[in-house]
């Protein structure tokens, strides 16, 4: 029976592998759809994990770019290797609708100017603008309306596959979507990328308020769900109630140097964690001191001006750059609930890329 080489195409856009099992050779389907699956999930892990190694997730990444290419190319030979001379004749004498289908996915409506339908071309492209600005959700609707109509539309239509045309909508719709929603889903409660937009966490990371010249790193969203803060860890988190205050609204990244129920207090230039002086010299250049003489602005008197102890659930966050970070020596403790994530790795500069201690 023949095969249409852009129909299967169409199924391994959807998902690598569909397009091959199309075409009747299931076996180097169900591989491609295992190796897929196998690659996405070990280069999640590499990458979401504190431990895991982000160059190695991110060459997962690209391995994956390059699988999912070849297997587009390699569904349409698999299908046009199924049919008769005759019939590649009889499908390369007009525009083929499932070519424009899938064009139709690629760029708003080229799929439309393919087939010569130039005016619903331009309007397709004018509906996927307005509705992509109105809801993201809403693309994936727009983009496998467009995309059916890019078939219907067509001059041809083969009897034999022409069902398939509503079915690929559908899947198309659906993918989108679950796209969206994982990607959504991974930086609500699994990860997320931001910027280091002040130099308070020199030299552990460069801060600029021009996000091109400034650290770029992953906040690990997950870890937390599982096991507390502990000292030494990278946070991000949103204002305190003294934060807002004083009209503060983006979050804060600070280092975790006092846990719940210790005494903390500042003596000679250092941070004494139950009467002992803590060590800190992996992350603090010889010249800095720590000391409440930066706390200028807030409360007064500043909150380590004496010795303290923590509230439960709550923990001391300070900037590496103890020199000039408007840290919680001037405005307090960071509540467990404020805490966004832990930073676990730089992804940017590439020659700093890595994970962070």
């Amino acid at each position: 029976m023949s095969k249409e080489p852009w129909l299967a195409v169409n199924l391994s856009k959807i998902f690598p592998g569909l397009g091959q099992i199309y075409s009747g050779q299931k076996n180097q389907g169900y591989f491609l759809i295992f190796i897929y699956i196998a690659l996405y999930i070990t280069a999640l892990c590499s990458i979401v994990s504190s431990k895991g190694n982000l160059i190695i997730g991110v060459g997962l990444l690209v391995t994956l770019g390059f699988v999912w290419l070849w297997n587009l190319f390699d569904a349409y030979s698999a299908a046009k290797s199924k049919n008769t001379r005759e019939f590649e004749d009889l499908r390369q004498q007009s525009k083929d609708p499932w070519l424009a289908m899938f064009l139709s996915q690629l760029f708003l409506g080229i799929g439309h100017f393919y087939i010569g339908k130039w005016l619903f071309g331009i309007f397709a492209v004018i509906l996927i603008i307005v509705f992509s600005g109105i809801s993201q959700f809403l693309s994936p609707i727009i983009y496998a309306v467009i995309s059916y109509l890019a078939y219907v539309f067509s001059p041809v239509h083969r009897q034999r596959s022409k069902n398939w045309a509503l079915i690929i909508a559908i899947l198309i719709a659906v993918s989108d979507l679950l796209f969206i929603s994982t990607g959504f889903s991974l930086r609500k409660y699994v990860m997320e990328a931001r910027w280091i937009p002040s130099g308070a966490m020199e030299p552990t990371l460069h801060g600029s308020p021009n996000q091109w010249e400034a650290d770029k790193i992953l906040v690990d969203k997950l870890s937390y769900r599982f096991e507390d803060p502990k000292r030494g860890d990278i946070v991000v988190f949103s204002p305190t109630e003294a934060l807002q205050k004083e009209g503060y609204q983006d979050a804060f990244i600070k280092r975790i140097v006092g846990l719940p129920g210790e005494k903390v207090e500042l003596k000679n230039g250092q941070v004494y964690i139950n009467n002992q002086p803590l060590p800190e010299n992996k992350y603090l250049s010889s010249n800095q001191r720590t000391v409440i003489d930066v706390c200028t602005s807030g409360i007064q008197p500043p909150y380590l001006a004496k010795p303290v102890t923590i509230p439960p659930a709550s923990y001391l966050a300070l900037g590496d750059n103890r020199n000039s970070s408007y840290d919680g020596r001037c405005w307090g403790v960071v509540p467990r609930e404020l805490i966004v994530g832990k930073v676990s790795k730089r992804f940017y500069p590439f020659n700093r890329i890595g994970n962070l201690e």
